[in-house]
């Protein structure tokens, strides 16, 4: 059934026209917030946004602040990531606007969509990995029994692995049907 339309637009392209312009802002603001959040942000406003993890706050202030090259490390490692998830929302933004302007399952919507899922997939795999990068990296300095190893995997991350990786195959499979509609329409 199809959306209600109002001016010959759908609200499923309204929404997906707000949705775009999210996405890029979002793409934007993420890792220029993560980089400022590293440039001058304390060991407590750090741990409170978790960019380190919280429970190695106390050894990483008995160091005192943050040095430069452990702020340039902490970025470095937490951007991956955000650029990876950045990168997906462009992909997302793609078949936003596709999807505004009505083409629903045109190959750029598809791909989009692809795109956004394999990104997002990686960008949570890489999550996973860099807390425990993170955590050594940045207590090298520390005095002996003070240096960390950090290990965070919630039920969250979990999610976000299964539900990008449900969405690449979701995806994968519409790419796949798009194509063989492509091939029955050229036999006709």
């Amino acid at each position: 059934m199809a959306g209600v339309t109002v001016g010959g637009v759908s609200r499923e392209q309204r929404i997906s026209a707000v949705c775009a312009v999210g996405c890029g802002v979002v793409a934007v603001g993420v890792p220029v917030c993560v980089a400022a959040l590293w440039a001058f942000g304390s060991w407590e406003v750090l741990a409170l946004v978790r960019l380190i993890p919280p429970d190695i706050r106390p050894d990483m202030e008995m160091g005192g602040a943050a040095r430069t090259w452990q702020r340039v490390t902490g970025a470095a490692i937490c951007l991956v990531p955000a650029l990876l998830l950045s990168y997906g929302l462009l992909r997302a933004r793609r078949s936003l606007a596709a999807f505004a302007r009505g083409d629903f399952f045109g190959a750029e919507a598809v791909e989009g969509l692809r795109g956004y899922a394999a990104a997002t997939f990686w960008a949570a795999a890489a999550s996973v990995v860099s807390v425990p990068v993170l955590s050594v990296a940045i207590s090298l300095a520390n005095p002996p029994g003070h240096k960390e190893l950090s290990l965070d995997l919630s039920g969250a991350q979990l999610l976000n692995l299964l539900g990008a990786a449900i969405l690449w195959v979701i995806a994968s499979a519409m790419a796949r049907a798009s194509s063989i509609a492509l091939e029955n329409e050229q036999f006709v």
